[in-house]
């Protein structure tokens, strides 16, 4: 059950079998029967997800089972329950919460206010009863009562190819996404950076058979130059109709702190950016676009994580020394702290049990920049019964703790990727139904494919920016474009819409439900929110937590116009 546009289901039968694709796929009809006419038992669908550009929910009924499955990125995912003696699949966890009757578990509430927090806690379901299917996975329930089993189906492809083998795998592959998402005609809208991520999206889509309108953001920053790079860009495809809109036409970041938040089904970053990415996709719908792509996820992608030059180190070490050097002078690392931290040794459940040792005491976490994950903090205003519901929920993922691939960068790779796909997905639900659905063709399969099947040192380099898309854009994007070395941050403004709502932020902490449930202090949060806002970005620790907060109440207004409310904001 569903209400999903018609060019986002595809239904085929053959005899009993049935087959759906619920999402953005370029199969034909014909092709689908076809695998559907050979299909013994629902296991033997692993070779069409495995080749099927795009991004979409696959559905199928076959030899008594039903195979419900997301997508290996983690992008589509899929939660089930036991609602009586019934197992319900679906794509949002809190529609299976509401047949359960079940509240939000406040040790997933705890854990989701922490920033950097390592697999697979962020993976756990907010809503007791309900459980996630891991990304790469899919669930297969027995049609005549008989149980369920969750069956991996997907593995990482090795790193095997150098920059300019990649190159051309990784072009078609995203000429495949662009295409399963214009082939329908009509109009559709893109970002235009003038970046690395979004333009070539916006070059690919002007060959096919969509009318393509390309969105540039402007900011009166010193530091934005993106408008002129995004117009060197466009003179490769001029066909595409460039709509140029100023920082002033979109919300102030930290606004609709007091309006009707999206409704998201587990707390996310997505809620704080909601006015202005339903802003940005009513200004698509203005221009009659059907649908809007963004170049999200493009970092994870083209550019890696550090940990991999652990392997690197190990596997080709003459290749990975370079590197490390250049990446120490970038961040400006201490020889000897790098030096630590390559020379770990440490399995993975001996990592998370020191990382969780520094949650229970507080202190900073050694050997940190090439680690297997990313190292959870929170800040002061966490109260002691959360912090030990947080340690118990460490203890408990550590009884079947286990990595993602055999080595440290490559989980950590996997990792990040699965926690872009998690929080795109969000931002994907912030739209809803009436406007343009949002895109992130970066995390489809099989663009996720192509970026890891290039060796390490042709993702994550401190000596060049994203060569992988470069040399796959060769020839597609003028050479002047490719060669763009800078990079607009919009961390000014984000201190301008924190300075204008700061009486409100602490307003909101004085009425924290955090605080009710026993999981925060505010009063460390609000002395926290009288300090300058730092240059070097957010305090990601103190913004998920109003990620959480801000989630808690959207749940509570739709309760009270549900049961007639008290109106409290």
């Amino acid at each position: 059950m569903g209400e999903l546009p018609d060019d986002q289901f595809l239904l085929v039968e053959s005899g009993q079998r049935r087959l759906a694709v619920i999402g953005r796929c370029a199969a034909s009809p014909d092709r689908l029967r076809a695998e559907l006419d050979r299909l013994d038992d629902v296991s033997g669908l692993d070779r069409l997800a495995r080749a099927l550009p795009g991004s979409f929910h696959l559905v199928a009924v076959a030899g008594g089972r039903i195979r419900v499955q997301g997508s290996a990125s983690g992008l589509r995912r899929v939660f089930h329950a036991a609602v009586g003696a019934a197992r319900i699949a679906a794509d949002r966890s809190d529609v299976l919460a509401d047949l359960l009757g079940v509240s939000p578990a406040p040790d997933v509430l705890a854990l989701r206010m922490f920033h950097g927090l390592p697999y697979p806690l962020n993976e756990a379901s907010v809503w007791p009863g309900v459980e996630p299917v891991p990304a790469g996975h899919y669930l297969d329930l027995d049609l005549h009562g008989g149980g369920h089993r969750v069956v991996r189906w997907w593995r990482p492809p090795e790193a095997e190819l150098d920059v300019a083998a990649g190159a051309p795998l990784l072009r078609e592959a995203l000429a495949e996404a662009v295409d399963a998402r214009t082939r329908g005609g009509g109009v559709v809208s893109a970002d235009l950076s003038g970046g690395l991520d979004s333009t070539p999206l916006c070059a690919l889509a002007s060959r096919g058979s969509a009318k393509v309108v390309a969105l540039t953001l402007h900011s009166d920053l010193d530091t934005d130059d993106d408008l002129r790079w995004a117009r060197i860009a466009r003179r490769s495809f001029p066909s595409v109709e460039h709509v140029v809109f100023s920082s002033h036409d979109l919300p102030g970041f930290y606004a609709g702190l007091d309006g009707e938040l999206p409704l998201l089904d587990e707390p996310s970053v997505a809620v704080m950016s909601a006015p202005r990415v339903l802003s940005r996709l009513r200004m698509a719908q203005e221009h009659g676009s059907r649908l809007h792509m963004d170049g999200l996820g493009g970092d994870q992608m083209l550019s890696g994580t550090p940990s991999l030059y652990h392997d690197l180190l190990r596997s080709r070490p003459l290749t990975a020394l370079p590197l490390v050097r250049g990446h120490r002078l970038l961040l400006g690392l201490s020889l000897a702290t790098t030096v630590a931290s390559l020379a770990d040794r440490r399995d993975l459940r001996a990592w998370f049990a020191a990382t969780r040792r520094c949650v229970a005491t507080g202190e900073e976490p050694r050997n940190a920049d090439f680690g297997w994950d990313v190292l959870p903090h929170c800040g002061p205003w966490l109260t002691a019964e959360a912090r030990e519901r947080v340690l118990a929920r460490f203890d408990a993922a550590a009884e079947s703790l286990e990595p993602l691939a055999p080595t440290r960068g490559r989980h950590a790779d996997l990792a990040s990727i699965r926690s872009a796909g998690r929080d795109l997905r969000l931002i994907h639900q912030v739209g809803g139904i009436g406007l343009p659905s949002a895109e992130s063709p970066f995390l489809d399969d099989r663009v996720m494919e192509a970026c890891l099947r290039v060796r390490h040192e042709g993702r994550t380099t401190p000596f060049e920016f994203k060569p992988l898309m470069k040399a796959a854009m060769a020839g597609v994007l003028p050479e002047e474009f490719l060669q763009r070395r800078s990079k607009t941050d919009g961390t000014t403004l984000a201190a301008e819409g924190f300075a204008r709502q700061r009486d409100r932020l602490v307003q909101i902490w004085r009425e924290s439900r955090l605080a009710e449930l026993g999981l925060v202090d505010p009063e460390p949060l609000v002395e926290r929110l009288m300090q300058p806002y730092s240059h070097r970005g957010p305090d990601w620790g103190m913004e998920l937590t109003l990620t959480v907060e801000l989630w808690l109440r959207s749940r509570e207004r739709v309760l009270q116009g549900a049961n007639g409310g008290d109106n409290r904001s």
